[in-house]
């Protein structure tokens, strides 16, 4: 039997959009699409994630591009990674994001997709979300009653599950200006091969050195829990340490209070656990040097 297709709704405008979703969330509620390139994978399969979609696609002109603020560097909803990648000022401010736009499946994936739909589709082997997530990102939500933020830390409540209202937008999500530029970028992105592959294990942190002893620390994980999450144990263990100080047995017992990996058709949890720490021992010694 052949699946309904989905509907598809188009507004003439961001008021009109928002107007929409205010007046489907009592109904059925209308899962917001950009650049579509999850959702063309979910139809391939005949398993759509909504029975009707908002396509924003064409209010790039109201919600694409960057714009740099007081407050920090607003990402509009709908600018690919390909407007990203094009920007010097993007590139040389955010390294490890722009490493991470540039590991987005091909050429066409990455005029297509967007930082918000990568945020919005939740997968636990995202690619800009984690770079997002450790440098403090928030997620700029819209509505038709207003706006409002979330740290993307906090944005997930479980696999593929996020805090958006069914009558709101992703917007933008906003780099604090502290990070912009911020020393201690790194991340890795360990899969079958270098471009075109889903993430077995990785990692994306934000080191902060200072007097050769680690300061403020952020690491976020990739395909080792539901979600893609910060370590606050690790984070705490990292603290203070000067490279030398690192055991590798104190690193692993930090990093067993953050996180369960599992066993999957991609990896195995034992290969996970081994390959992330040493991917964290990596990081800190890498950006020390």
């Amino acid at each position: 039997m052949t699946p309904t297709a989905p509907a598809v709704v188009r507004p003439r405008d961001l008021a009109d959009a928002l107007e929409r979703l205010r007046v489907a969330a009592g109904d059925v509620p209308l899962r917001p699409m950009a650049g579509c390139t999850d959702v063309l994978v979910d139809l391939h399969f005949g398993k759509p994630a909504a029975p009707a979609y908002l396509d924003l696609w064409a209010l790039r002109g109201e919600l694409g591009g960057l714009r740099w603020t007081g407050e920090g560097l607003e990402i509009g909803a709908l600018c690919t990674y390909a407007d990203a990648l094009g920007n010097a000022r993007f590139r040389a401010e955010l390294p490890m994001l722009a490493q991470a736009s540039a590991l987005v499946g091909a050429t066409q994936i990455q005029f297509r997709g967007t930082f918000a739909g990568n945020v919005e589709n939740g997968s636990p082997a995202a690619d800009a979300a984690p770079a997002l997530m450790a440098l403090d990102a928030r997620v700029r939500l819209m509505s038709a009653a207003g706006v409002r933020d979330i740290a993307l830390a906090e944005y997930y409540a479980g696999y593929r599950q996020t805090q958006r209202r069914p009558d709101e937008i992703i917007g933008a999500l906003v780099v604090p200006a502290e990070r912009l530029g911020c020393q201690g970028q790194w991340m890795r992105k360990v899969g079958t091969r270098a471009f075109q592959a889903i993430t077995k294990v990785g990692l994306c942190g934000v080191f902060g050195w200072r007097d050769g002893r680690l300061g403020e620390v952020r690491v976020v994980a990739v395909s080792m829990a539901a979600v893609i999450k910060r370590c606050p144990a690790i984070e705490g263990y990292l603290s203070g340490k000067a490279v030398r100080d690192l055991d590798p047995a104190a690193l692993r017992s930090a990093q067993a209070a953050d996180l369960r990996p599992i066993d999957d058709v991609r990896s195995t949890a034992e290969y996970r656990a081994e390959v992330f720490a040493r991917l964290v021992e990596q990081a800190a010694r890498e950006t020390a040097a």
